[in-house]
Parts: structure tokens; sequence; C-alpha cells
């Protein structure tokens, strides 16, 4: 009996159709993984967005290898200001190594150069002028982001005066510690209220406090005045004392605090200032005043 091969495809076709009905039909073994996924989907919408853990350009990848090779503690990498700044340490290590590589290269390019155009040098000259170059191009990248982490921890403090001011008037209101803390982190927009409110969530997956999250917090990026919020909400939950005047003064402290750090800041630009203005004006004196010294004497 010969069968067809329309009438072979139509049966595996129907066959394949009841296959899918009863799969449906059935009921399906649920994944753990949803399940819990859907049971915290309250709390972690409100989580930031994770880093891509997989590198995405060559330089990146190239530093990902380098801190897998070598590893972290050799390195030494400024993990807290690479925290502040919110970039990977792959991401760091592949910035370092390509200044280096272009450090290195940039002499035997320039020789090159010049030795088409009919101006020869030895080669010893790239050779010392490449490693030369390629030492403190690896080290600019550490000195941008030392900048870089000093601006974000400022930016950081501004945050958290900010935050002290929120907490209070949640407190105020009648809200419980947890409560003012997290509707407070709400509030707030920038990556410093993202971060709060990520602590905060991370801390009820935990199973800890949020006060000892930002505490944690605190420490991991060296920013105290986060700190001392903490422990005052700390005290509150544990004693439920009223702190909305403690929270005021903190706040109201740190203000001043970094009204004197900036008044700091602008004085410090100004006397950078001087130099480049005294330099100008004998400049202008000597050109202004040339002519006609050169007259009289000339006279």
């Amino acid at each position: 009996m010969i069968l067809s091969p329309y009438a072979v495809i139509g049966g595996a076709v129907a066959g394949l159709g009841l296959v899918i009905a009863a799969r449906g039909i059935l009921p399906g073994r649920p994944d753990l993984g949803d399940v819990l996924s859907r049971m915290d989907a309250t709390r972690l919408e409100n989580l930031e967005r994770d880093r891509e853990t997989q590198p995405n350009s060559l330089m990146e990848k190239a530093g990902a290898f380098l801190l897998r090779t070598v590893g972290d503690g050799t390195l030494r990498l400024p993990r807290q200001q690479l925290e502040l700044v919110g970039r990977s340490p792959a991401a760091h290590l592949g910035r370092k190594l390509g200044l280096a590589l272009y450090g290195l290269l940039l002499p035997v390019l320039g020789v090159g150069l010049a030795n088409l155009a009919g101006f020869p040098f030895p080669m010893a000259i790239p050779a010392v002028a490449g490693i030369g170059l390629a030492v403190i191009f690896w080290l600019i990248p550490d000195l941008q982001l030392k900048q870089q982490a000093t601006e974000a921890k400022q930016d950081f403090r501004y945050a958290v005066k900010a935050y002290l001011r929120l907490v209070q008037l949640e407190r105020e209101a009648g809200a419980a510690p947890t409560q003012a803390l997290k509707r407070a982190a709400e509030v707030g927009e920038g990556w410093v209220f993202s971060k709060i409110r990520d602590t905060i969530t991370r801390s009820e997956l935990d199973g800890i406090s949020p006060w000892e999250g930002l505490k944690r917090l605190s420490l991991e990026l060296d920013v105290p005045e986060l700190g001392a919020p903490a422990d005052i909400i700390a005290i509150a939950g544990e004693d439920g004392a009223a702190v909305g005047d403690t929270l005021g003064a903190q706040a109201k402290s740190l203000s001043g605090a970094l009204v004197t750090s900036a008044k700091a800041q602008a004085n410090m630009a100004s006397e950078k200032m001087v130099m480049p203005v005294a330099m100008l004006v004998m400049i202008m004196t000597v050109y202004i005043g040339y002519p006609a010294i050169a007259r009289i004497m000339a006279g």
C-alpha cells in the first residue's frame, strides 16, 4: 500500500494539533522561578535596572579578560569610586587598556610619518617615548575617575539633604519609620534616589531593616551623611521616639556644610584665576607701553 505524501503531511499536522490541544488542556507544572518573581513583583519593580553583565565593546571585553586573568586583588581597582560613578570594573580596565595602547603606538606612528617625509629618526626614540606615554595614559582614567567620584559624592550629599527633609515631613505626617524612608525615596528623582530605593527594596528582600541597609550603603560609598539619618530612624524604629526635629537639625547642619564647601571651592577657583589674569595684564601693559617707550628712547 503506497501512501500519498499529502496524506502523510495531513496526518502529521492533525497529530501535532491534537498534542498541542492536549498540552493546553492539561494543567502544567508551574516554574518555581516564575512563581517567586510574581510574588516579589511589587517589590522588585522598584529595583534599578542592572547593568549588563556581558561586556559590549572590544576594549571592555579585553578589560574583563584581564580582570579574570590577573584578579582584582592585583589590579587594586577603586571599587568604591566605580560604584559612585556607575561604571563597571571591566569598562574601566578597557578604557585604561585602550589609552595605554594609544600612548604606546602614538610615537611609532609619528616616527613612521617622519620617515616617510624624509626625516629619519632612530627606533630607540619611539620605543622609550611609547613606554612612557603608555604609563601616563594608563593612569589618566584613574585621575578622571577620582574627579568624577568627588563630583558624584557631592551630588549625593545634596540629595541626602533633600532626602532628610522628605523623611522629616513623612514622619511629621504620621508615617512609620519604614514607610517614611520608602515614601521619601519614591518622591525624589535622580540616580541618588534610585540608589536609595534600590537599597531599601533589597533590604526588604534580605530580611533586614531599611535603615540598616542605608547604613551599609553609606559605608560602601563612604558617604557618612547618609549613615546619620539611618541611625536617627533606627532610634525611631526601635524606641518609637519622635525624631522629626532631629532630622530637621541634621538637614540644616548638612546644608550649612554644603554652603561652606561651595564657598571654599569658589575661593579656590578665584585663586587659580589670579595668575592668568596677572599675566594677561602684564602682557597688555607691555604691548601698549612698548611703542611709547621705544619712541622716547629713540628720540
